[in-house]
């Protein structure tokens, strides 16, 4: 069994840019990288495309990624029939691998191999077209143009000569613009077909003729009825014992898509099972179910590995309760830093439930929040809308039950506070019992002090130097007050870490250099908070304060050049500080 880093999708985190925006840049050298590799295979790059390009292009291609807005420059529309007609596929290659930074897209060829470049170029050639259009596109070449060309593109024998349309090395020459000009209006021998054949047709037969050439379908057909099965047994924890009569539910994913879901209810042991499973390792599998209504527990993402038939995955409820007993914060995280005459401060707390019991909060509130009064410009991490936080007078509330268990919550949330004077009181009152009190604080000259945090020293980094201040074992309804006087003035000194006057086109630069190793560790801490929703242990425990430092280094650098929008970069950054502050911790402490 695979067990996934959960659905790539979600990762929208990396250090890509505008991409194939100039068209006539393949240089020959390049093209001729198709002449020696397999035919690309587009859906076998799809978690390429998700992982690396979707940030700035979008899920679909249209420009539209949650990084395109900090770019400066306007991510290509990749999904658009006009923009892939007139390239052809070995300058999106050429470009993908060799990078252009005037349009802020860095060389991918240190970081994929050409054969994963082609199938990455090939699944986002794709998104232009449809599974409708292919269809269209075959009917109409297998009844005007297999006659010559063969139902394959190689030739009828019958034909003499003519292109070899399943030629990748040649096709991935020529753009669609350049066919559509032939089938218009004929070429050689070949006659011309505009006014045979509407133009919707003409292009449908191109999209279609284009795939001969490839090493795989365009688009992943229905699922497969499979040998694969999955099976598992839901017990209720509380009481030990299994769940009889439990629905459940089967979600079927690829890299960019819900494919299905299927039904099941538990026999009299309180096992499942799902069978007829395609066993595709590139599919991915989850089992859920709600206990009771409104309370939902789910397994962990899996695949099949290869030549494996059989998955058994153990689905955990609990019976709920109201008593908030044994609700804790294991760690608070603060990080603080200073712009223009307000403090942007963020918060990261891990919660843990004691017992065997599922918490559903007293009257609808299941954790809450405070906010310093003055609070503003409040973004909860994970708010998409649906009413799960609600904003109160002094803070928020989060609805969502918290199963029982260490470290099974993880909330971040960012805010600003303006200050007068050179002075600011940052002001806590904790809602729960809170192991671990540690604060971030960025040094521009001011002084610092907290009546319940001792003083830990300033922690010297190569992003500036930072207060660090600790608590341990706080009770709930405790004050914590961080205490900050001497603060730089609107428009004086600014936070630590930010990379100053350098030229931008050298920070684009050094961040394509440096993305390869920077993504892993900018990535960590996404997975860490789906992880840690899993209950799994921490991702990255083992990273050293050399990793540490050089993964905020790097994010500075991709930020300053516009690779990451402000709210991912200042969510990234405080959880690699909040590492960060750890390990300073135990170091200072072994």
């Amino acid at each position: 069994m695979t067990t996934t880093r959960t659905l790539r999708i979600f990762l929208a985190c990396t250090l890509l840019a505008a991409l194939l925006t100039l068209p006539g840049l393949a240089s020959p050298a390049r093209a001729q990288e198709a002449d020696t590799l397999a035919p690309p295979q587009p859906l076998a790059g799809a978690t390429s495309f998700v992982e690396n390009c979707a940030p700035c292009h979008g899920p679909t291609g249209q420009g539209d990624g949650p990084s395109a807005s900090g770019l400066g420059v306007s991510p290509a529309r990749l999904g658009d029939a006009q923009f892939a007609a007139g390239r052809s596929l070995a300058e999106w290659f050429d470009i993908a691998r060799n990078g252009n930074m005037q349009r802020m897209m860095p060389p991918w060829k240190d970081r994929l191999t050409d054969q994963e470049i082609w199938d990455t170029v090939a699944y986002a050639w794709t998104l232009h077209t449809s599974p409708d259009e292919i269809a269209l596109g075959q009917r109409v070449y297998e009844a005007e143009c297999a006659s010559c060309h063969g139902p394959d593109g190689r030739g009828a024998a019958s034909a003499g000569a003519v292109p070899d349309l399943a030629d990748f090395a040649a096709t991935s020459r020529v753009t669609q613009a350049t066919w559509a000009q032939a089938v218009a209006a004929g070429k050689g021998e070949m006659p011309g077909f505009a006014d045979k054949l509407s133009a919707q047709e003409q292009a449908a037969a191109l999209e279609y003729t284009r795939g001969l050439s490839f090493g795989g379908p365009l688009f992943r057909g229905p699922l497969a009825k499979g040998t694969g099965v999955i099976t598992g047994t839901v017990t209720n924890a509380t009481t030990g014992e299994p769940l009889p009569n439990q629905g459940v539910e089967l979600g079927i994913f690829d890299t960019t898509a819900l494919l299905d879901r299927r039904s099941a209810v538990s026999d009299a042991d309180g096992v499942y099972r799902f069978t007829e499973l395609d066993t595709d390792p590139s599919l991915v599998y989850i089992v859920r179910t709600d206990y009771p209504a409104g309370v939902s527990y789910n397994t962990d993402f899996v695949s099949f590995a290869a030549g494996e038939m059989a998955l058994e995955l153990s689905l955990t409820v609990y019976d709920t309760t109201a008593e908030a007993q044994g609700l804790r914060t294991d760690r608070i995280h603060y990080i603080v830093e200073f712009e223009n005459g307000q403090a942007l401060v963020a918060e990261l707390l891990l919660f843990s439930l004691d017992g065997d019991r599922t918490y559903i909060g007293d009257g609808g509130a299941v954790l809450r929040f405070s906010l310093p009064a003055g609070a503003q410009n409040v973004e909860i991490d994970g708010d998409d809308g649906s009413g799960r936080f609600e904003m109160t007078a002094d803070g928020f509330i989060d609805k969502l039950p918290l199963r029982p268990g260490a470290n099974t919550r993880q909330a971040l949330f960012r805010y600003s506070l303006p200050y007068t004077a050179g002075r600011l009181d940052l002001v806590h009152t904790l809602a729960y019992p809170a192991a671990n009190v540690n604060a971030l604080i960025s040094d521009v000259g001011q002084q610092v002090s907290s009546p319940q945090l001792a003083d830990q020293g300033i922690r010297p980094t190569e992003n500036g130097n930072y207060y660090n201040l600790l608590g341990q074992n706080l009770a709930a309804g405790q004050q914590v007050l961080i205490r900050l006087t001497n603060l730089p003035t609107a428009g004086g000194a600014s936070a630590a870490g930010t990379a100053g006057g350098l030229n931008p086109w050298l920070l684009a630069a050094l961040a394509a250099l440096a993305a390869g190793g920077a993504v892993a560790l900018i990535l960590l801490p996404i997975l860490r908070s789906r992880s840690l929703a899993a209950g799994a242990a921490p991702v990255a425990a083992a990273a050293t304060r050399e990793d540490l430092i050089d993964a905020l280094a790097r994010l500075d650098l991709a930020h300053e050049a516009g690779e990451l929008d402000e709210a991912a970069y200042r969510d990234q950054r405080l959880r690699l500080k909040a590492q960060l502050s750890d390990l300073l911790h135990r170091e200072g402490t072994a």
